[in-house]
């Protein structure tokens, strides 16, 4: 999982410059990118070890049996930080943070573009680091600190007083990202058996949207009501809740018991 996260946040730093170079070609050419997918998926097709579950039951006892681990409190609140996660990246840091760059230190485009690429770098560094993380701390712990990062840096960045002090907060934004991404992922995919991990990654996927979704004009509302500096104090507060909701919830228990099910 942290691998895949940190090749994802590598993706979302380096595409800028690639379609921005190919846009130099022409307009079109960035559109061509898709066609790589092709030979990669022949590749993932005839390549790609998958060990599937034997398992042979109905749709309806397959959604009852998945149901049971998707219900239990620890599952809930991953989920719910799933959400929260996601509305405050695209509510807050991606919708404003180039806004208040160029309006607070008039930075060009190119600085804006390096500043989010910087984020993505830091979140593919942490990422890739999960593993060992892991061995030195709980995820849990590891899943607290993500949730003080982003606190820190959204409460930090209307506060910067130049582009450099910035910075410095949107690397500890990046880091709490690499922390808590793949980290919710991984919990979540340990909670239940191996048949149902497609039922409980598929509604990880569905609540992901929801936060991209309703985290923009969520904080919308706050932008018109009192300005972009309350965007981010708002997104503050929701990760200092995020905290609390981590302290409270996520415990080391709650894995699939001697059945394959999550135990109430």
């Amino acid at each position: 999982m942290g691998y895949n996260a940190s090749v994802v946040s590598v993706g979302t730093a380096v595409y800028p410059i690639v379609g921005g170079g190919l846009a130099t070609l022409g307009w079109a050419y960035p559109f061509l990118l898709p066609i790589l997918a092709v030979p990669i998926g022949f590749l993932v097709l005839f390549s790609l070890e998958n060990p599937e579950p034997k398992v042979e039951q109905g749709l309806r006892d397959y959604l009852e049996q998945a149901w049971k681990s998707i219900k239990h409190p620890q599952a809930v609140g991953l989920f719910a930080l799933t959400l929260l996660t996601f509305a405050i990246i695209y509510g807050a840091y991606l919708t404003y943070l180039p806004f208040l760059m160029e309006k607070a230190f008039q930075a060009s485009p190119l600085v804006i573009g390096v500043a989010m690429s910087g984020m993505s770098l830091a979140t593919a560094l942490t990422s890739s680091q999960l593993g060992r993380l892991t061995k030195l701390w709980p995820q849990r712990t590891l899943l607290l600190a993500s949730c003080a990062l982003f606190a820190v840096a959204l409460l930090t960045i209307p506060l910067a007083p130049s582009l450099w002090t910035l910075g410095i907060s949107i690397l500890l934004f990046g880091l709490g990202q690499g922390l808590s991404i793949p980290n919710l992922q991984t919990l979540l995919a340990s909670l239940a058996p191996i048949e149902h991990r497609g039922a409980f990654l598929s509604i990880n996927g569905v609540i992901l949207r929801l936060g991209q979704t309703v985290g923009p004009p969520l904080m919308g509302v706050v932008f018109s009501v009192w300005g972009i500096d309350s965007t981010f104090y708002a997104a503050a507060a929701i990760a200092a809740g995020m905290l609390v909701l981590t302290a409270t919830i996520i415990t080391t228990r709650g894995r699939p018991d001697a059945t394959g099910y999550l135990a109430p």
